[in-house]
């Protein structure tokens, strides 16, 4: 398992955030990610600990504690292979009786550019992607996807909050990009993607079409096309996270990419 790697992801996938109207509490042994607008626990959550025991785990969750309270949260904590001490501990720290665990998350990462072109996406459909400037349309078209009022959508819908996010948008950080792109067939919008990248790392997000254009070979070749981006960029490493056993995280192994790690997130009961 490449740490150093998952540490690069992480932060470029926490400054990513902190673009969409996201807060960030840095202390010396963790971090607390939140958004006024979002109730989910993907957008509220302590994170990046280094702890030595259980006693300073339940100091940094207390503390935690008072941060989510103040705007109506539950406390989540997000878990990954770099806090070493908590994640090979996890039957110890995250006991059935005081938290639950509410989503298994596995990371995927691409690096063999070699054989891009030769992937095959079966779509025999006109696909481009175009750069989205106008946020507050952008953010509507998001929500178009996700919110389907299907209990059995994949996809699943999102927390309204996310459109102020998108509407709200601005560049934070020199050192990394966020680029939101319609997806569009045949010049018509069907879906929205996203890519946050800096000079070694990039990342795919919010890949998303319109439920009447869904196994038709389109998300495939949207991917192909963002991996393709990033080698122009000469980036050797993409990344995107999705469900575990979810089955978008089997299309991408058959893609080419290599699963790099597992994370949890567990909400404070």
């Amino acid at each position: 398992m490449d740490i150093e790697l998952i540490k690069d992801i992480y932060n470029l996938h926490i400054k990513g955030f902190e673009g969409l109207d996201f807060d960030v509490i840095r202390k010396n042994n963790y971090e607390i990610t939140y958004n006024k607008n979002i109730m989910d626990c993907y957008s509220n959550f302590i994170s990046n600990f280094d702890v030595k025991n259980q006693k300073e785990f339940e100091k940094n969750i207390d503390e935690a504690d008072k941060v989510f309270n103040d705007i109506n949260r539950s406390t989540a904590v997000y878990l990954i292979p770099f806090m070493e001490e908590l994640y090979n501990n996890r039957e110890k720290y995250f006991v059935t009786d005081k938290y639950k665990l509410v989503s298994t998350e596995v990371w995927q990462i691409y690096n063999d550019f070699a054989k891009l072109d030769n992937i095959e996406t079966n779509c025999n459909l006109d696909v481009e992607l175009e750069l989205a400037s106008d946020m507050k349309e952008y953010a509507n078209c998001v929500m178009s996807c996700y919110q389907t009022d299907d209990e059995n959508d994949p996809y699943g819908d999102l927390d309204e909050g996310y459109r102020q996010g998108y509407m709200n948008y601005k560049n934070i950080y020199n050192d990394i990009e966020n680029e939101f792109y319609y997806i569009k067939v045949n010049g018509k919008v069907v879906g929205t993607t996203q890519s946050t990248y800096n000079n070694k790392i990039y990342g795919i997000y919010s890949l998303a079409l319109k439920e009447d254009y869904r196994n038709k070979g389109i998300g495939k070749e949207v991917l192909k096309q963002q991996l393709q981006m990033c080698k122009s960029k000469n980036i050797n490493t993409a990344y995107l996270q999705t469900e575990q056993g979810f089955y978008p995280s089997k299309m991408y192994r058959k893609f080419g990419f290599k699963d790099l790690c597992v994370v949890y997130y567990y909400l404070k009961k």
